[in-house]
């Protein structure tokens, strides 16, 4: 299946509010390290920048999503999650009716300082 380049999300409200059941698969199989922050705002990104930046956070938070679609429509997203110590990708492909998806990358930052890293 060929696949192409749709859209692109930077604000995780607005991906949420078309792909909110994409991101529950990404954030089940994350087993509780992502929860999907439906009240995010342009101040929440600021401090989640800040702290990133300061080697704070912990918690691994919504970077970006890109959508992807086939001949038909939709058939992906890929949506990438970063800590201060961590990046995670996942993908998740529409499969008939099911969202199914998978961890693609999960590594730990090359800046990040060893008593930080999991």
């Amino acid at each position: 299946m060929t696949e192409y380049f749709k859209r692109l999300y930077s604000k995780e409200e607005e991906f949420l509010d078309k792909f909110g059941a994409s991101a529950a698969a990404a954030a089940q199989i994350l087993s509780g390290d992502w929860q999907p922050n439906y009240h995010c705002s342009d101040r929440a990104r600021k401090n989640q920048s800040y702290f990133r930046s300061t080697g704070e956070l912990t918690e691994l938070t919504f970077e970006s999503a890109t959508v992807n679609h086939d001949s038909n429509a939709f058939s992906s997203v890929q949506i990438v999650l970063r800590s201060s110590t961590r990046t995670v990708t996942v993908r998740v492909n529409k499969v008939g009716v099911d969202l199914l998806a998978e961890k693609i990358v999960d590594r730990l930052d090359q800046n990040a300082r060893p008593e930080d890293k999991r």
